[in-house]
């Protein structure tokens, strides 16, 4: 066995399980770690606060399907990273921080030590999947690859493994784990399969709902789709799973009440990787029979009572339940297309509907490859996107969705960015929002980024001043914001920037767009609005 300090060992293991970049911030207190990066395959990327290394760890994990890793200290940068965590637990994103804690007889003692936090794995367990304390240095690789397990395994939420500075720094034999490569999907119960496709052959009017969980079985959700003759309507994070100009597709619409009524009025649902969050169903009632496929157990009739329940990740079960439906012919005729088509019709946007933020999201579809990532933050024009953009291909539209946390966009689009470096990814974002996290600029710069960021400007919080104004009659307090010039701020962090008329948008933002992919360089393309 090698002799490895604990730090040579996080490095070590990591590359064992195929990490091959890291995000982070170096500190006094992860040294140890920061060394061993220099003679690793593992690429560093250094952000510029450690929510950035959060969130862009969580975009580079979104458009890969691959864990994102932050490495952060103990205590501030630890609680930097807070929000990211939170976000990426809500949205179910593979995250890995590894973060130092203060030496072993430091910890707790409460004397004020460097970086100190009262009581720092608590605070990452109220808010991770779950958090784990190292305290040998022959523990580091069972703990990272305990970690990588999880998250390849499970409902793929953030993980949290901590190491005291003295375990960072000490020498001992260690030997590595084996790498955990890609688990076998467990069987799928087939007496549960069965009784979903009777379910479904017994329906009248049956609907599939997809969630993020569905994008690995992209496929075979199309199949059965098509096999079927099943409409089929989405969450925010199952936009692209079918694509949004597929016959029987409805999109992320149950906000709408046209189709609130059509979910109402089926006979079957069959959910696929989804929580069906009120989030996305608070309005809306899902028929009596009800079919969930998850790969989290807790998550059947969590939220909507289930008749059938089937425990299996999509990518497994949907296969099987599409092989099925195919050989038994199950198939509901043209009478599903019609009924979607129509209603398509009678949710489609007239132009007394339509106002600026439509034509800037229809002049960004237009600009776009079908695979483009559309990385949105918490915004009116991202708001209105997460229903009215339309998205062909999974994982291409991130949006913060569950936790709802301003600054997302900019650095989770850097991220997706350096995870896909051969795809189009755009940034969504507004006055407000840019600001939380504009310094990761600066590490897009660094790394030769070729991402714009769209920010879309009407110097307030413009969501917060409307609903004072409807529902506190007219008091306004605390939206009305003083913002910087946005294209010299641009241009002082070393990208380009430009500004686009929002009268002008149709031909304008698609020039600026094609200017910032073909640069080496991140794009601020500002568009001042009044809506």
């Amino acid at each position: 066995m090698p002799r490895l300090t604990g730090g040579e060992a996080v490095v070590a293991q990591l590359e064992r399980e195929g990490v091959d970049v890291a995000f982070g911030i170096p500190g006094v207190h992860t040294l140890d770690v920061y060394d061993p990066l220099l003679d690793s395959d593992i690429d560093h990327v250094t952000t510029r606060h450690e929510q950035g290394a959060g969130f862009m760890a969580d975009g580079y994990a979104r458009t890969t399907g691959r864990i994102g890793v932050a490495l952060v200290i103990t205590g501030p940068g630890l609680t930097n990273a807070a929000t990211p965590i939170g976000q990426a637990y809500s949205d179910s994103s593979p995250l890995l921080v590894v973060s130092s804690q203060n030496e072993t007889n430091e910890d707790g003692r409460g004397k004020g030590y460097l970086h100190e936090l009262k009581d720092q794995q608590g605070a990452m367990e109220s808010i991770a999947a779950y958090s784990e304390q190292v305290t040998r240095v022959a523990d580091v690789p069972e703990a990272i690859s305990d970690a990588v397990e999880y998250l390849r395994t499970r409902r793929p939420r953030p993980v949290h493994v901590q190491i005291p500075t003295d375990v960072l720094a000490r020498e001992e034999r260690v030997e590595l784990a084996a790498p955990v490569g890609e688990p076998s999907p467990d069987p799928v119960d087939e007496t549960r399969l069965a009784a979903a496709v009777d379910r479904l052959a017994e329906a009248d009017r049956p609907l599939l709902v997809v969630g993020g969980g569905a994008s690995g079985a992209a496929d075979a959700v199309r199949r059965l789709v098509d096999a079927a003759g099943v409409p089929v309507v989405s969450t925010v994070a199952g936009k692209g799973v079918v694509p949004a100009d597929h016959p029987l597709a409805l999109g992320a619409t149950t906000g709408r009440e046209p189709v609130a009524e059509f979910v109402e009025s089926r006979d079957l649902a069959i959910a696929i990787g989804t929580e069906l969050s009120p989030r996305e169903f608070e309005s809306v009632d899902l028929p009596e029979t009800l079919v969930q496929i998850d790969i989290d157990y807790r998550t059947l009739g969590k939220t909507y009572p289930t008749e059938v329940g089937i425990v299996a990740d999509a990518a497994a079960a949907v296969p099987e339940l599409a092989d099925r439906v195919e050989s038994r012919g199950v198939e509901f005729g043209d009478d599903q297309r019609e009924a979607v088509a129509d209603l398509r019709a009678r949710i489609e946007l007239g132009p007394d509907d339509r106002d600026g933020r439509h034509r800037i999201l229809a002049a960004l579809r237009a600009a776009l490859d079908d695979d483009a990532v559309v990385v949105n933050d918490m915004t009116k024009v991202s708001y209105a996107a997460s229903s009215e953009f339309p998205v062909r291909e999974p994982d291409t539209f991130l949006f913060p969705r569950g936790f709802g946390t301003l600054g997302f966009g900019p650095p989770a689009a850097f991220g997706a960015a350096v995870g896909s470096p051969d795809t189009q990814v755009v940034g969504l974002v507004g006055d407000g929002g840019f600001l939380f996290t504009v310094q990761a600029l600066a590490t897009a710069v660094k790394h030769d980024l070729a991402v714009p960021i769209v920010v879309v400007n009407d110097d307030c919080y413009g969501v917060l001043e409307e609903i004072q104004a409807r529902d506190y009659d007219g008091r306004i307090v605390g939206t009305d914001i003083e913002n910087p010039e946005f294209v010299p701020l641009a241009r002082a962090f070393g990208a380009a920037a430009e500004r686009v008329d929002a009268d002008a948008v149709e031909t304008e933002l698609p020039a600026a767009l094609e200017a910032a992919f073909a640069r080496d360089r991140p794009t601020v393309v500002e568009i001042p609005v009044d809506f």
